[in-house]
This record gives structure tokens, sequence and C-alpha cells, in this order.
């Protein structure tokens, strides 16, 4: 009896800790020394605990990071300004020692870069620069090397917010999830841009080719989100505090639907971010400004967006990011210098707040890693 007793105990002490999960995110900041930098996170999906598993430090303003598709190598964007623009750079990553080496890195040729993607088959890194209205293409090897820039295409034009609007804006980098098409979010001049791309040419994006929409005047989008399916675009208006839906149909966009995020209209609003549950069925925005809340919508299938509920938030949200298993929202909150945790139920969608958070400055983009 004793034996079967310690043997239970033992089986049920062994089946507690297999279901023990970890989920590891990067967390992209703005930084103020170079201590700081970028920064990666433990969440503990059992008790919701957030630790910090390593920090890459001397590296200045990582305001987006993305990994390839191994997890072996990490590519960040300096969101810095000079004569030259800011940086992307890269890093390999060694799970055995759990080591980042940084590789290399390069001037961007526009200021301020905010967004990065690699191209589908992770030979080119695509960097779009907020200030300098800008892309550049760095082509990029198995090992995380990346060359000097081999192409680079610079936008021209403005809109109708005077202070916003004044020049071209690059806020987000896509690529459509089954055909060959990169997608660019132009908040300055109210635009998406469809560039085909051939990854067997010499020059990787074909804008000879390109195609542009316009979105409504003074919208200001940016931050584009494809379904699975790719058939339905949702793009933040950071400018109105808005969503919109666009339908991707014999390669064209045919707006569907704008809906509003906030109860009041604005033109100078800060709506932030995108991210779908992997259902398809919720969508969520963060919204920045006196708002500070994170919004809960219902795609209802690709039909009509519905706004379902409105979650306060630290200050100041930017990304953030859906665990593994869908239970619960990780928000970084650039000025409350704090990430912080929602329950959610996967099937209703909606969110509850919880008492997890951990301290880091300036967090402003998370990363699945």
């Amino acid at each position: 009896m004793r034996k079967f007793t310690f043997f239970t105990m033992f089986s049920l002490l062994l089946a507690s800790c297999s279901t023990s999960k970890h989920s590891t995110f990067l967390v992209g900041t703005y930084t103020e020394n170079d201590s700081q930098g970028i920064n990666v996170i433990q969440f503990d999906t059992d008790s919701k605990a957030i630790s910090i598993k390593n920090l890459i430090p001397e590296i200045e303003n990582p305001s987006f990071v993305i990994t390839n598709k191994a997890k072996t190598i990490m590519v960040a964007v300096e969101e810095t300004a000079s004569e030259n623009g800011g940086k992307v750079t890269s890093y390999s990553y060694d799970s055995t020692s759990n080591k980042f080496q940084k590789l290399n890195s390069f001037f961007t040729k526009g200021n301020h870069p905010c967004t990065v993607t690699f191209s589908p088959d992770e030979k080119y890194v695509i960097v779009g620069n907020y200030s300098g209205g800008n892309l550049s293409v760095f082509p990029i090897d198995q090992q995380g090397n990346l060359s000097e820039n081999s192409q680079f295409i610079q936008y021209e034009g403005k809109s109708v917010n005077a202070e916003r609007q004044e020049k071209p804006h690059v806020h987000s980098v896509v690529f459509h999830p089954k055909d060959s098409f990169l997608f660019v979010a132009d908040l300055g001049r109210d635009a998406i841009e469809m560039i085909p791309f051939d990854a067997n040419s010499k020059t990787f994006l074909q804008t000879e080719k390109a195609i542009s929409t316009k979105v409504a005047s003074g919208s200001g989008p940016r931050h584009l989100l494809f379904n699975k399916t790719g058939n339905t675009l949702y793009v933040t208006y950071e400018l109105t505090n808005e969503i919109g839906v666009f339908k991707f149909e014999n390669n064209q966009l045919q707006h569907q639907q704008t809906i509003a995020l906030t109860k009041t209209p604005t033109k100078s609003g800060s709506a932030a971010e995108l991210r779908l549950s992997d259902d398809g069925n919720y969508l969520y925005a963060t919204v920045r400004g006196k708002d500070n809340q994170l919004v809960v919508m219902k795609t209802n299938q690709d039909k009509n967006l519905e706004v379902i509920q409105s979650k306060a938030t630290g200050k100041a949200p930017r990304n953030f990011i859906l665990t593994k298993d869908q239970k619960n929202i990780l928000v970084a909150n650039q000025d409350s210098n704090k990430i912080t945790v929602f329950d959610r139920d996967t099937k209703s969608g909606l969110l509850s707040p919880t008492s997890s958070e951990i301290t880091i400055p300036k967090p402003v983009y998370l990363s699945k890693f």
C-alpha cells in the first residue's frame, strides 16, 4: 500500500510539473542608455508570472524585433536618425548556450525605421522608415549576416493633416500570406501600397507594377494585418482611431467597412496595433492617448466588425501579443514602463485584467520566440 501511495504521488507530481507551460517573447523597447535593449521574457501560463530571461544591451531604440522561422536569427531596427538614417541590426541565436551574437548593422537610408519583416523565403529583410518615408531592402544569408542595401524606394506626397501628414510616413510592411505581394502602410499619404515581388529577380520588389490604394483623407493608416486566408486586410487608422476592413480579390483591395474604436470622433488620434486570434473570430486593437485601452472586436466571419469590449490598460499601450494557448494577452505599455497581462476567454474573446505585470523601460513591441 505504501509503494502504491508513493508511486501515485510521484506520478501526480510529474504530471503537475509537465503541465506547467512557458512562453517566451522578445520585447522591443526605446532605450535611454547602453545597459537597456531587447528583453527576452518568459511567461508562465499556469501562474501567469513574467520574468526576464535575457537582455541584449548596447542597441539603441530596438523598437521592432523579429526572428526567422527557425528562431536562429533575430533582426531589429534601431529607431534613430542620422545623415544615413537609422539602423537595422542582425543577431544569431544559439539555443544550446542560450546566447545571442551580434552579427552586423547597416544604415537604412531613412530616419526612424519602425517596421521590419523577412521575405517569405527569408533571403531579404525589408525595413520601413517612418520619418524617411521610404523602404530599404537588405539581403540576408542563412547565418543571419546582412548585406548592403540592395533596393531603396522613396515615396513622395502628403495629405490633409498638416502636423502629421506633411510628408510620407511608412509605418507597416507586411507580406501577403499566400500571394507574391508586399503591402506598405503610408500614414503620411493616406495610402496602402501593393508591390509585387520576385524572389528570383535581381530587383526583388517590382516597383513598376505597384498599385496604390487611397484610404479616407486624414485617417493615417498605421498597422496592416491579413487574416490567414489572405482575403481580408485589417488596417489601423491612427489619426481617426478607426479600423478599416478591406477585401482582397483579383489582386485588388476593396473597402468594406470602417469602424470606430472610441466613442468620440477625432482627427488627432493615437490608435496603434492589431492582433487577430488564431481562430480568426476576434480582432484586438490598442488605443493610446487619453483612451489607453485595448479594444475587442468580433469579426463575424469577415462580414462586419463589431466592438464588443474595451478594457483599460497602462499608459500608451503599443504592441501586444496573444499566448500560444490564446488564453492570455500581454500588453506593452510604453509610458507606464510595464508589460501587463489580461486573461482571455477563448470562446467569447472577452478580456479580464490580472495582477500580473513586469517593469521594463519603455516596452513597445512583443514578438514570439
